[in-house]
């Protein structure tokens, strides 16, 4: 079951097309487009964009400050992921997928200064 669609979140894609224009605090470089752009998302349907995918269990869900996330654990490699969409739906113990692509940040404009993000592109539950 989906339970995120990045192309549907038109508030957080707004958010992003806004940072990566105006702000130095999150910046992404956007060399096939702004993030979210049809032109974006050519790039990420044709593999100018190369999506990533991680999928497994999900082993941990918590809140780590403001923000709600949930920890995957694929074949002994954990990763940890914002909770996005249909937050009711996420259950320690259910399988999931998740795809996403890597985005450059100018500047090292992320808090911890790494040069590049994981931008999720949907989230996937299921057993």
């Amino acid at each position: 079951m989906e339970v995120y669609d990045l192309a549907r979140d038109r508030e957080y894609l707004e958010r992003l097309q806004l940072a990566t224009v105006k702000s130095n605090e999150f910046a992404l470089v956007s060399e096939h487009g702004l993030p979210g752009s049809e032109q974006w998302w050519t790039a990420v349907r044709d593999g100018s964009i190369p999506t990533h995918g991680v999928e497994g269990t999900i082993t941990d869900i918590r809140i780590v400050g403001n923000w709600p996330e949930f920890e995957v654990d694929a074949n002994g490699e954990l990763t940890t992921w914002c909770l996005e969409g249909d937050i009711k739906s996420y259950r320690v113990g259910i399988g999931v997928r998740v795809d996403y692509v890597i985005q450059r940040c100018q500047r090292s404009s992320e808090p911890h200064g790494e040069d590049s993000v994981k931008v999720v592109l949907r989230i996937l539950l299921g057993p």
